[in-house]
């Protein structure tokens, strides 16, 4: 196995080691983390004469530009796509053991994109069926939405919860109890903990009550699942 390509696949998991551990631990990376990694794109340099440049272009406009999209809705974090990018260019081209072809000639950015996905389904649908049996008070979407990603927890768990975003919403000025099925990653996790406290303080809810929430997934760790998993089984295709 040629030298560049070992330094390639071990810097890339520092990266992705080190990224998924802030990810966790703190759901925001500086901008410094990336610029102090952002040289790996240099790698591009050592496996352009194995790519075929449609299938590459394809593969990275294709992946980066729906991230864009999940990033504008709010979906995702700026993290996400700066991590994309760069695995995009440093990873042009990796050798997995079992179905290299398309891997070797430019779709591993599309193939992290994949497997990364299925890892967050099989999260999604774990969560769907712990939570289904307390749906049925819904809409058979809400239903699907609420136990795919949501968590229903009493408001004590949520108080003393970190990075949990509530779905059931208040109405400070009559009590009103709505539903929301998602949220934006620019929100505050802090900043509606200490509003559910005004809340309980107040008498409009109780400790003991039952509220919907969403976990604000941190993507980076499934991202770097799905490339390992690339590493050894490209696309079955």
């Amino acid at each position: 196995m040629e030298l560049v390509y070992i330094i390639q696949i071990l810097l890339t998991s520092i990266m992705l080691i080190h990224t998924s551990f802030l990810d966790l631990k703190t759901r925001e990376i500086d901008l410094k983390i990336w610029l102090i990694y952002s040289p790996l794109v240099i790698l591009f340099i050592f496996e352009y004469h194995n790519l075929s440049l449609f299938l590459y272009l394809y593969s990275v406009i294709t992946t980066n530009l729906l991230i864009l999209i999940f990033y504008w809705l709010s979906l995702m974090g700026g993290a996400d796509l700066f991590l994309s990018l760069i695995l995009s260019f440093s990873n042009a081209s990796v050798r997995p053991l079992f179905y290299s072809e398309l891997s070797i000639i430019g779709l591993e950015p599309l193939t992290i994109l994949l497997y990364s996905s299925i890892f967050i389904f099989l999260s999604g649908l774990f969560n769907f069926v712990k939570n289904y049996k307390y749906t049925y008070n819904y809409p058979l979407t809400t239903r699907i939405v609420l136990a795919l990603s949501g968590r229903r927890i009493t408001v004590r768990e949520f108080l003393n919860s970190k990075f949990l975003f509530p779905l059931t919403q208040i109405d400070e000025k009559n009590g009103v109890i709505t539903l929301r099925t998602t949220f934006s990653v620019e929100e505050d996790d802090a900043e509606w903990r200490k509003k559910f406290k005004e809340y309980v303080e107040k008498g409009l809810i109780k400790e003991d009550d039952y509220i919907w929430v969403m976990w604000g997934v941190p993507v980076i760790p499934f991202i770097t699942l799905g490339y390992f998993i690339s590493l050894i089984v490209g696309l079955p295709i």
